[in-house]
C-alpha cells in the first residue's frame, strides 16, 4: 500500500502544474494503468484545464486518474460480464459519429453562409403573419411629457406650456423643447416610443391612485404630487403628461416591443432553411458526380419477394 501512494505522489508529482519532466520523451510516462489501458502524462496534460497553479494541478490530476482508472474498470466489467447481445452498439456508435460530423459541418456552413442581417420590413412581415404570438398583456402607451424641478411650483405660463404640449405645431413643441433643455427639464415631445406604465412612471412623476384617469386621457394631465417623506418623497413633483396612444391589453405588440422575439424567430427559420436548402444542393451535386447510385432501386417496387 505504501509503495502504491508512494508511486501516486510520484505521478501526481510529474503531473502537477501539467508541465512535462526534464526527460526524453516525457509526454510517453505511463501516470496510470488499468487493464492493459494505460494514460500517459502527454495524455493527461491534454485534458488540464490551462493556469492551473500546482497544488491545484495535483489535486486536479489525481481526480482525474480516480475516475479514468473508475471508467476503465466499469467499462472492463461491462465487456466481460454483459451478454455479447447487449454490448453490440456498433450501430449506435456509427450513428452518433455521422451526428457528430453531420453536426460539426452544419454548424461551419452556417457560420460562413447565414445571413443573420435583418430589415424592419421583415420584422413587421413576421408580425402580420403571427399575430397572435405578439399579443399584449398589459396595455402601452405613446405620451408627451415634460418634468419640472423637484420642489419647484408651475410656472405662470402654465396654461401655455399645455397648450404648447398639446399642439401638433412642429415649431411650438420646437420651441418648447429648446426651454426645457435650456431649464434642465426631462422631457419627450417625439411621442414616438411605447412604453408599459412602469416603464414611463421612471421617469415621469405618476401617482398610481390616478393611474385609471390619467391613462384614459386624452387631454394634457397637470400631475401635482405632494412631497410625503415617509413614503420616500421629500419633495413636490410637477409635471405635464398627454397621453396621444393607446394598445389594451391583447391588442398586437408594435414591432419595436419584440423585435428581438421575432429576430430569434426569423433566424432560426432561416437557419432550417439554408440548411435545407444545402442538403439538397448537396445531394444533387453527389449525383452529378456519380457519388450515389440506388442499383437495387428497381427491384424494390417489385412483387417478387
Amino acid at each position: 500500500m505504501a509503495t502504491r501512494v508512494g508511486l501516486l505522489s510520484l505521478v501526481v508529482l510529474m503531473a502537477t502544474s501539467c508541465k512535462p519532466a526534464l526527460v526524453s520523451h516525457p509526454e510517453d510516462a505511463v501516470v496510470a494503468t488499468a487493464y492493459n489501458d494505460v494514460l500517459t502524462l502527454g495524455a493527461l496534460q491534454k485534458e488540464c484545464p490551462a493556469k492551473m497553479n500546482p497544488e491545484d494541478s495535483a489535486a486536479w490530476s489525481q481526480r482525474f486518474i480516480s475516475g479514468w482508472q473508475q471508467r476503465r474498470t466499469l467499462v472492463h466489467l461491462a465487456q466481460t460480464e454483459l451478454p455479447e447481445e447487449e454490448v453490440d452498439f456498433e450501430r449506435e456508435v456509427k450513428r452518433y459519429r455521422e451526428a457528430l460530423y453531420i453536426h460539426a459541418y452544419e454548424d461551419r456552413f452556417l457560420r460562413d453562409h447565414l445571413d443573420t442581417t435583418m430589415n424592419v420590413s421583415e420584422l413587421r412581415a413576421f408580425l402580420d403573419e403571427q399575430p397572435d404570438l405578439f399579443r399584449l398583456e398589459a396595455p402601452l402607451f405613446r405620451a408627451r411629457w415634460l418634468v419640472f424641478p423637484k420642489g419647484a411650483s408651475f410656472p405662470r405660463d402654465i396654461r401655455d406650456l399645455q397648450k404648447q404640449l398639446a399642439s401638433n405645431d412642429a415649431e411650438k413643441l420646437s420651441t418648447l423643447a429648446s426651454r426645457c433643455t435650456d431649464a434642465g427639464m426631462p422631457h419627450d415631445l417625439d411621442a414616438e416610443r411605447w412604453w408599459s406604465w412602469a416603464e414611463l412612471s421612471q421617469f415621469v412623476p405618476l401617482d398610481p391612485r390616478l393611474a385609471a384617469r390619467q391613462q384614459s386621457s386624452n387631454r394634457v394631465t397637470k400631475i401635482d404630487w405632494k412631497a410625503d417623506t415617509t413614503a420616500g418623497r421629500p419633495f413636490d413633483e410637477r409635471a405635464l403628461l398627454l397621453v396621444t396612444q393607446r394598445l389594451n391589453a391583447g391588442d398586437i405588440s408594435p414591432v419595436e416591443r419584440v423585435a428581438s422575439r421575432i429576430g430569434e424567430l426569423l433566424l432560426h427559420r432561416r437557419r432550417d432553411r439554408t440548411l435545407v436548402t444545402m442538403r439538397q444542393q448537396a445531394v444533387e451535386a453527389a449525383w452529378a458526380e456519380a457519388a450515389l447510385s440506388t442499383p437495387q432501386a428497381n427491384g424494390l417496387d417489385s412483387d417478387t419477394p
